[in-house]
Parts: structure tokens; C-alpha cells; sequence
């Protein structure tokens, strides 16, 4: 049967709302953002999952969900 486990960024969950009519996969996100950022939609899907922030003083991805001058 193969892996049978349910991960997100795997791209095997999709988020939604039958009420509000709307649904989403952190596939989706991923490729929006690599084309506009010119990066791999692969890793992308890494950092929307988990505890991942993005140090914008920096430019880049931690981690730590404080900078290194505590903001």
C-alpha cells in the first residue's frame, strides 16, 4: 500500500472550508511564491510547515522565532 502517513508538506493535506467554500494544499502556496521568488518549490514546502520563520533583517529562513537583535 505503500506510505500511508499524512503530511503537509509532503502535499498530501489539503485545508478547507465547506461553509466558506474555499480550500487550499501548501502545494499550492509553494508554487505560487516559488515562481515569484525564482526559488525551488520543493524547499519551499519544507518552510511552510513547522516551525519555520523567516528573518526578514536577515533574508533568510531559522529556526529561532527571534532575530538576532530580538525582534
Amino acid at each position: 500500500m505503500g506510505d500511508l502517513q499524512c503530511l503537509a508538506n509532503k502535499g498530501n493535506v489539503a485545508f478547507g472550508s465547506g461553509k466558506e467554500q474555499w480550500a487550499f494544499t501548501i502545494t499550492r502556496f509553494a508554487r505560487i511564491y516559488a515562481a515569484k521568488f525564482k526559488t525551488d518549490a520543493a524547499k519551499l514546502m519544507d518552510r511552510f510547515w513547522g516551525d519555520n520563520y523567516f528573518d526578514a533583517e536577515n533574508k533568510k529562513w531559522t529556526k529561532d522565532s527571534e532575530s538576532e537583535t530580538g525582534k
